[in-house]
């Protein structure tokens, strides 16, 4: 985890029962130690968070239009120092613990707040995360033998909600959907945090994929003439694969495609579109745009896009039946057929 650093982070409780309506807190006075325990869990949430692909993406609400975005901004406007995320922190809670009041089947959990920064993007990470009941085998006695027992540790494969909320413009504000059911996040939380203009990952992805079938094919860097569109998709998918954070920025999507011209940025602009400045792929939607799947009764085939452009593949309509034009794959199925 060389390439995350720790500022600040605290944990407190949120106690509440699912059949109860009330709400108490547990907060915390001091932030946590930065150990290598605390490095260790944040990094491992962090890494958790980032192998969600359908996010919830938005932009934080202005501060006199809720009361988590004033708090957060008057920790900013404070130098993000270490006492007034003490106290950010804590005021926020009280905000959540109302929100949560009255919310019959809702439970608590441990809120850990951590302002860190990741590969050089500064993070505030909200993550609520429970108590699991697991076991493990001890040793026991002189003479020692393996014994079984039940013990009692963070589950943060499964956090039950998080945000993050990222430095600089744009939108800034992520949020994942319930680990477990990947149903809506919880209406609470959301209001608690406060985003403005949500949609998701994949509803983003999709919105940006109809820009790029807009826009001229690149031209290939070391050839210097324009890519085909198979090689641009693979590109596309590569690119996204590696991008900081899971994160298409329109600035450099086009400085790495097409250099010094601007299409997607001019083309954002005439339109009006709500992609603005980046936002958090949907990895798995973007594969499903240019790599298809389809299997029935035993049979599968898995192609690309280009392979029905170079009429590998073909399907004709009318009668349901499939053409693939390759020898290699038929002298293979041929091979383990035995004939």
């Amino acid at each position: 985890m060389d390439q995350l650093i720790i500022h600040h982070a605290i944990v407190h409780e949120l106690k509440k029962q699912p059949e109860m309506a009330e709400a108490s807190l547990l907060l915390s006075s001091e932030a946590l130690p930065i150990t290598e325990q605390a490095t260790e869990l944040i990094g491992r949430l962090d890494e958790t968070f980032e192998r969600k692909s359908d996010l919830l993406q938005g932009f934080l609400l202005e501060p006199d239009e809720g009361l988590f975005p004033a708090y957060y901004q008057n920790w900013l406007e404070a130098g993000r120092g270490r006492q007034p995320f003490i106290e950010f922190s804590g005021h926020s809670m009280a905000v959540l613990k109302d929100n949560l009041e009255g919310v019959v089947g809702a439970k608590g959990g441990y809120l850990l707040f951590a302002d860190y920064t990741m590969e050089e993007q500064r993070i505030l990470g909200i993550y609520m995360i429970r108590n699991a009941e697991g076991m493990i085998f001890e040793e026991e006695g002189e003479d020692p033998t393996l014994k079984l027992r039940t013990t009692t540790y963070l589950d943060i494969k499964n956090m039950a909600m998080a945000a993050r909320l990222l430095a600089g413009p744009g939108r800034n504000v992520q949020m994942i959907r319930h680990a477990r059911t990947q149903s809506s996040i919880s209406q609470y939380f959301t209001d608690w945090v406060g985003i403005d203009r949500a949609e998701t990952s994949a509803e983003l992805t999709q919105s940006f994929l109809e820009m790029v079938e807009e826009l001229p094919v690149p031209k290939d860097r070391e050839t210097g003439f324009a890519m085909n569109e198979g090689d641009f998709e693979k590109a596309l998918v590569k690119y996204a694969a590696k991008a900081p954070q899971q994160t298409i920025r329109v600035q450099d999507f086009d400085e790495h495609f097409y250099g010094n011209e601007k299409p997607l940025q001019e083309m954002l602009a005439d339109q009006n579109s709500p992609l603005d400045q980046g936002f958090r792929v949907d990895r798995k939607a973007l594969r499903n745009q240019f790599y298809l799947r389809a299997g029935v009764g035993g049979i599968s085939i898995t192609c690309t896009k280009d392979h029905f452009r170079n009429g590998q593949v073909h399907v004709d309509e009318a009668t349901g039946k499939i053409t693939i034009n390759s020898e290699e794959l038929a002298s293979l199925l041929l091979d383990q057929y035995g004939m």
